[in-house]
């Protein structure tokens, strides 16, 4: 798995993990982190939007 998807359009479909934390609301449906990541910076109690270096207009993430 990688660490983020910004240099794609869309994620893997592979990352099941993503999928997951997608659907869980941890981050928006067009999150271009990679599953690891997200479900690592949630199991630090953290945001995974804060901090992230996509391009919001591309992933419609909340604002860091």
């Amino acid at each position: 798995m990688k660490p983020h998807y910004f240099n794609q359009k869309v994620p893997d479909k592979d990352d099941y993990i993503l999928e997951m934390a997608k659907g869980q609301g941890y981050v928006p449906q067009t999150c271009l982190l990679g599953g690891e990541t997200v479900i690592g910076i949630v199991y630090l109690g953290k945001d995974p939007c804060i901090g992230c270096n996509a391009d919001r207009f591309k992933c419609k993430g909340r604002k860091a």
